[in-house]
């Protein structure tokens, strides 16, 4: 049987078994009770579209998510940075190999083509899948873009507290999900690592091992992404979600926009955003998810770099 990527990214990173409970739980080194169920709603796909953008401030100006992912490569990446800039915001790194939206949205990479050929398709855009990443990308050239989108939102002017891959890329090749993995130590920026597809139990015995190693994620990732299941009507699927959430820092991506005739025309699944975006606007969640504690990236952060300065933290067993 094909071993899960996590299993891969274990043995990628030579992060030796240990048993789940003798692993530092994050949680308490944030300061949190081992008990408590700390969550961060991170809105991705920042700079993609404008609606997108507006959508997650929107969200954040009201105290509503915590956190957003901000795409380098992306049509409206300089005017989403502003917008960070002007809140004086910290932002993840939404780190991205593809380009699914192709005619709709042609971007490419942050660096020409002549720097990173083979992360081009024949139509000079980013792969559409990650498979074709997989099969086409040579991994020189990955770290290569992947640490000028880190760059370039630095040079941004803006603070990164955190990197994540869009559309999951780490998960299509061990060469992949090797350098995806240590982008944290080489960076000093933890990482998200996206285990939605894996029972909890299952994420949180694999990151708490990645973090005993050093590497600070979060303990599990969650997503709703199902198009196919969202309507008109509001989507009542993170309702019973939320009293599911194990104990430990939880990180929940979502895909916030909102309407206009350019969305409707440039993005495919704007159903499932709008849906979204009425979802963590709306008093229900909130008070559904009033008894969770809330957090961001910042204090993983520091300890990420604590970490890579070398020394005992509270990771360390």
């Amino acid at each position: 049987m094909r071993p899960s990527p996590f299993h891969i990214l274990l043995a990628a990173t030579a992060i030796a078994a240990a048993p789940f409970a003798s692993a530092t739980t994050l949680s308490e080194c944030l300061g949190f009770a081992p008990a408590d169920k700390v969550l961060i709603v991170n809105a991705d796909d920042i700079g993609m579209h404008p609606d997108l953008d507006k959508a997650a401030f929107a969200l954040l100006d009201k105290q509503q998510i915590q956190d957003l992912s901000i795409m380098p490569p992306t049509p409206n990446f300089a005017a989403a940075a502003k917008m960070a800039r002007d809140r004086k915001l910290a932002v993840g790194v939404h780190l991205t190999l593809t380009n699914e939206w192709q005619d709709k949205q042609p971007w490419g990479g942050v660096l020409p083509k002549s720097d990173v050929p083979s992360l081009y398709n024949p139509q000079g855009r980013l792969w559409a899948t990650t498979q074709e990443v997989a099969q086409h990308a040579k991994p020189a050239e990955v770290k290569k873009e992947l640490l000028a989108q880190i760059a370039k939102v630095r040079a941004a002017g803006l603070t990164i507290t955190h990197l994540d891959a869009h559309m999951v890329f780490w998960a299509a090749s061990p060469a992949l999900l090797d350098i995806y993995a240590g982008l944290a130590r080489e960076t000093g920026i933890p990482i998200v690592m996206q285990g939605f597809f894996m029972p909890s139990a299952e994420q949180l015995k694999a990151t708490r091992e990645m973090q005993a190693s050093g590497v600070v994620t979060p303990d599990a990732y969650f997503m709703h992404y199902n198009p196919d299941q969202r309507t008109a009507q509001r989507y009542a699927g993170y309702d019973g979600w939320i009293a599911t959430l194990p104990a430990g820092i939880n990180h929940l991506a979502i895909h916030p926009a909102e309407d206009s005739p350019s969305a409707r025309a440039s993005i495919a699944d704007l159903v499932l955003r709008l849906s979204d975006f009425e979802v963590w606007s709306g008093a229900d969640i909130q008070r559904l998810g009033k008894d969770l504690k809330r957090t961001d990236y910042k204090a993983m952060q520091q300890l990420q770099q604590k970490v890579n300065a070398g020394g005992k933290t509270c990771l360390s067993r």
